[in-house]
């Protein structure tokens, strides 16, 4: 089943892709009428999409959620409504603190009035989503950025993983991760959560039913870079993955 752009994955969950990126928007419905919309984009179109398919499933916005602070993932639409959009502690206070820094990027393809509702975040204040649906666990590391949030439903068992465990990006690291250490432990903290899901959803790329093959490939990929040997994987072959790579290969020479 599908609306204009949002497509069902499993009862209550659905997911629409951006054309930048493969970038997918999540919602996650209550059960009772509300919706809960995370990392909505990208362009001003198919924002406002998104708030139009919620009208046409007979629900209304009653949250948000943004997984980090890069600006990809902070932006919002005013049909959306002035509703709470929660974040981890640590990208709220980043976001507080450098919003004109995070959202610039975003300038380049927002109008001034999306703009102006970018990064605009609320602190969570423990690890189960404040909403009426059955419980959604928040798992947080450092590994992509400080204080990536991922979120696990447990009743429909998807992860919705931010920029983790794609299948089109290889793994990202924070800037100031430069031996691959904070990497690592992300992936450890997820470990369990990947392990529980019958689906995962990343940030960019595509929804898969085998949420631990995706762990196994970024394994492999950091394990072989550790150890200094050839690197096969078809991410390579992807835009911008060439030079992430490159400076994987850096970030694991300095581990040594």
């Amino acid at each position: 089943m599908s609306t204009t752009r949002l497509t069902e994955l499993v009862p209550g969950v659905w997911v629409a892709t951006a054309r930048e990126y493969d970038t997918i928007s999540t919602v996650l419905l209550d059960g009772v009428g509300g919706a809960v919309v995370i990392d909505p984009a990208w362009h001003p179109d198919e924002l406002a999409a998104i708030p139009a398919d919620l009208a046409e499933l007979a629900v209304i916005c009653v949250a948000g959620v943004a997984t980090h602070e890069h600006y990809d993932h902070v932006l919002w639409h005013a049909a959306l409504g002035q509703v709470p959009r929660w974040t981890s502690r640590t990208t709220a206070g980043t976001v507080a603190a450098h919003r004109a820094e995070v959202i610039a990027p975003a300038a380049q393809f927002l109008t001034p009035d999306l703009l102006d509702l970018a990064g605009r975040l609320d602190p969570l204040a423990d690890a189960l989503l404040p909403w009426r649906g059955t419980p959604v666990s928040v798992v947080t590391h450092d590994a992509h950025a400080p204080g990536h949030l991922a979120l696990l439903h447990e009743e429909a068992g998807v992860l919705i993983a931010g920029d983790m465990l794609s299948d089109v990006e290889l793994p990202m690291p924070a800037d100031d991760d430069v031996t691959l250490e904070v990497y690592l432990a992300g992936l450890a903290a997820l470990r369990e959560s990947v392990g529980r899901a019958r689906w995962l959803i990343p940030g960019h790329g595509t929804p898969t039913a085998e949420p631990m093959r995706r762990y196994d490939a970024d394994m492999r990929y950091l394990t072989a870079l550790l150890a200094h040997e050839r690197v096969d994987d078809p991410r390579l072959a992807n835009p911008g993955m060439a030079d992430l790579h490159a400076a994987n290969v850096r970030r694991a020479s300095a581990e040594q």
